[in-house]
């Protein structure tokens, strides 16, 4: 199975395969034997090349992992995350969910609020015109409106970002 470990500035591509009660991890810059025994839940004794480990996992947020009582903040993506990050999906997670974009080329008829007003998830934010038609676009969020990029009577192509719910 092919991971990528990012910890830090750090990215690691690792292969990992069992091999009876081992675990080898295979990488560029060479092969590592690994052994594991849980001790209690989330602790782990650690046996990689011949030296010894403490290994402690946590997983709330990020993956928190300490060894030896040295703390590390990591990221294990798998085969298909690799992959969908080289496509580019992983720059949705910088997508706000405030951030409203038109998903259609059209003219922007109607803007119902202004910036500093206050919003409520599925509340009215403006009206465009596309392809012979009046859609409604309503907030994705509720918060209050950072910024609105555009202005009524304005024509607009796919993608461009109209109004930031923050």
């Amino acid at each position: 199975m092919k991971y990528e470990i990012n910890g830090g500035d750090k990215a690691l591509q690792v292969d990992f395969q069992q091999l009876g009660d081992k675990l080898i991890i295979r990488s560029e810059s060479g092969e590592m034997g690994f052994e594991a025994v849980r001790i209690q839940p989330g602790i782990y004794s650690v046996i990689m090349n011949q030296r010894s480990f403490v290994v402690g996992i946590r997983s709330e947020v990020a993956l928190k992992v300490s060894v030896n009582g040295t703390p590390l903040v990591i990221e294990l993506l798998d085969a298909v995350h690799i992959h969908l990050r080289e496509l580019g999906w992983a720059a949705m997670e910088e997508v706000k969910a405030g951030l409203v974009s038109s998903q259609i080329p059209g003219l922007v008829t109607k803007i119902f609020h202004l910036v500093g007003d206050k919003v409520a998830e599925g509340e009215p934010l403006f009206l465009m015109e596309a392809m012979k038609m009046e859609n409604e676009i309503k907030a994705p969020v509720s918060g209050v409106i950072k910024k609105i990029s555009i202005k009524e009577g304005e024509t607009v192509e796919k993608g461009t970002n109209i109004i930031e719910i923050g």
